[in-house]
């Protein structure tokens, strides 16, 4: 069915009107050239709105008119105090953003030496990390304004390096009942949910039992599970059936994040991962998946480098370990099966020099085996050290995207090209997830129309998290609107100078007001903090 059609009733209570715009509805539905009425921050009529009248009028004839875009995965939370207009997010469309996933959810985090990392994130640029829960951290937030609406996840590894540290042990029971009531504190305080990040510490210390423990808590909040997975390798199956395990334990839904599979002798393992997901499905369990759309992943160089039970503690310990000869041989001697051209140093205080080239260069142009250049980068830093990891093959991202309960998320940070966080390197996907689905497999590769890819980014991740209202452009629901360029949205964000705004979207509106417009923000702070409703404790 097309847009919605309504009638108007009064001609002149529109505080906006977008005229003859091809309408997606954000459901799937083929679009229609019509008008669309706002009033109140909501969509009033869709139709034939020749003879009314409005505010503010804005032509959207051969344009596209979309509802803004929710991406369901990002770590923002990192950024929204310092970038509150949102700059990246807004320049593809994005009027909504999930953070909080990965089980890192700074909400959580809390003043004290286990965060350090934390702080001196944030304390470069002039933010104190004086929050006591997710509550406060919300209240900050909204009394800070922001661009565009935003909802936490509550991640497991914070919340669990609140009660154990970085303990690598199960919690006993009295520290499990501790937990469980932290995380129904955080979801009472308007977290939406339980996200774990099972590849990093200390989530991987984490078993099953607890991570149903926890799940269960988050069912009964309403909200829903999503997982970074254990391994996204060779280990790529068991770790999808050990989410599955998981969500049916709890009867919980369940969200596999930034599906994909890393390494050329894994590649080809999503068509079974996906076949997992339709046997779970068939059993009952809500799973949906997410995804960005690039061939490379960013993340710790020593998640990428060292093995799992080497990349533990802080940047400190592992300072402290690889000045032990005999435990930086063990872990060089365990450093196997890496491609080192595929490697790309990102982010490297110590070292600024490397920042931007590949493993393999930096030993040719050092004469050394490209373990030490690891091991000497990680062993030189007192901070992480972040890399861009070339690992996935495109035949994998086209047969995710391929999939009707894929959406869209981009695992970035919200940035702004003109602000101090253009010093950091940053994967391109932070300024072109949205905008690259477009251009490049929608108009270029013809992979999915427009409709199904516009779904895939409004009433899909609404429906996963329950906003009835959101993700739609049909009466009634909020009137969060993106108008753009169909023949020339593309991402211009590149791993070689990421900080580049998208291109093709004209307008972004946030509740009906006008947040973006001829390439910048307005400087409009209409964004809200969407909070789950509350859950009682255990």
């Amino acid at each position: 069915m097309p847009p919605e059609e309504t009638a108007v009733a009064s001609p002149s209570s529109f505080h906006l009107l977008l005229r003859d715009g091809t309408v997606f509805d954000g459901l799937g539905h083929p679009p229609k050239v019509v008008d669309v009425g706002i009033a109140a921050g909501r969509i009033a009529a869709i139709g034939d709105l020749s003879m009314a009248q409005a505010r503010q009028t804005v032509s959207a004839r051969g344009r596209y008119v979309a509802p803004g875009f929710i991406d369901i995965h990002t770590h923002s939370d990192l950024s929204v105090l310092r970038v509150p207009h949102m700059e990246s997010s807004l320049a593809q469309g994005v009027t909504a953003e999930v953070f909080g996933n990965c089980g890192l959810s700074l909400g959580l985090a809390q003043p004290s030496e286990e965060f350090s990392a934390e702080r001196r994130w944030l304390e470069r640029d002039g933010v104190e990390l004086n929050w006591d829960g997710m509550g406060s951290f919300l209240r900050r937030i909204e009394d800070h304004g922001i661009a565009i609406h935003v909802a936490t996840l509550a991640g497991h590894g914070t919340l669990r390096k609140r009660i154990l540290g970085n303990d690598a042990r199960r919690p006993d029971p009295a520290e499990l009942r501790t937990m469980q009531r932290e995380l129904a504190r955080a979801l009472d305080e308007g977290a939406i949910g339980l996200s774990s990040g099972l590849e990093y510490v200390p989530g991987m210390y984490a078993d099953i039992p607890e991570m149903v423990a926890l799940a269960r808590v988050a069912r009964e909040a309403g909200g829903f599970y999503a997982t970074h997975l254990r391994d996204e390798g060779d280990t790529l199956e068991e770790s999808v059936a050990e989410a599955i395990a998981v969500a049916e334990a709890a009867g919980i839904p369940l969200q596999l994040s930034h599906h994909k599979a890393e390494r050329p002798r894994n590649w080809g393992k999503v068509v079974r991962t996906l076949a997992m997901v339709d046997q779970a499905r068939a059993r009952g369990i809500d799973i949906l998946l997410d995804q960005y759309p690039y061939t490379a992943y960013q993340t710790g160089l020593a998640t990428i480098a060292l093995p799992a039970w080497a990349a533990t503690g802080t940047p400190t310990a592992m300072q402290t370990r690889l000045s032990d000869a005999g435990e930086r041989g063990r872990i060089r001697e365990a450093m196997t099966g890496i491609d080192w051209s595929a490697v790309e140093i990102v982010n490297c205080a110590a070292h600024p020099e490397a920042q931007g080239k590949r493993i393999s260069a930096l030993s040719a142009a050092s004469g050394k085996d490209p373990r030490d250049v690891v091991l000497d980068l990680l062993a030189d830093s007192d901070t992480f050290v972040s890399a861009l990891h070339f690992a996935m093959s495109e035949e994998d991202v086209e047969r995710v995207l391929r999939d009707d309960r894929v959406m869209v998320g981009s695992d970035a940070v919200a940035s702004d090209p003109f602000g101090p966080g253009a010093r950091d390197g940053i994967h391109p996907r932070t300024y072109g997830t949205f905008t690259r689905v477009f251009a490049r497999y929608v108009r270029e590769r013809g992979l999915l129309t427009w409709e199904e890819a516009i779904r895939r980014m409004t009433s899909l991740p609404a429906t996963r998290l329950g906003w009835s209202d959101r993700g739609r452009l049909t009466v009634g629901a909020h009137a969060d609107i993106v108008v753009f360029d169909p023949q020339h949205i593309r991402d211009a964000a590149t791993f070689d100078a990421p900080h580049q705004l998208a291109h093709g979207i004209e307008y972004v509106f946030v509740g009906g007001t006008l947040a973006f417009s001829g390439g910048v923000p307005t400087g409009a702070r209409n964004g809200a903090v969407l909070r789950q409703r509350a859950v009682p404790a255990p």
